[in-house]
């Protein structure tokens, strides 16, 4: 598989897993969820020299066919779009992933 399919397959995860945890706010969790399809449906155009997808790979996000951000990477994906405004696009969630891998321990600033 490609490393744009497996990115989009791992956002497409993570907006089931918010769905699935929509208890206390399911409008929060509604909006987390169609942003992460929608990241999923950009990076599924993207090409695999798309600067983003190869810090991920760089980063050694990618092993055989699974997509692995990290603990922080995962974090983000969960929380992205959940809070309040203001919303950021595709392209800032996968930003905001190369740059956690880039630089692990850094404070992730999309929550």
């Amino acid at each position: 598989m490609t490393t744009e399919i497996l990115v989009a397959e791992f956002f497409r995860a993570q907006a089931a897993w918010r769905l699935a945890r929509a208890d206390g706010d399911p409008v929060r969790a509604a909006r987390c969820a169609a942003a992460l399809l929608d990241a999923a449906a950009f990076v599924a155009t993207l090409t695999p020299q798309d600067t983003d997808l190869t810090a991920l790979e760089a980063a050694g996000c990618f092993q055989g066919d699974a997509f692995d951000p990290g603990e922080e990477g995962v974090l983000i994906c969960r929380w992205w779009q959940f809070g309040d405004p203001p919303y950021a696009g595709p392209r800032d969630l996968l930003t905001a992933l190369s740059a956690a891998v880039s630089q692990p321990g850094a404070p992730a600033t999309s929550r």
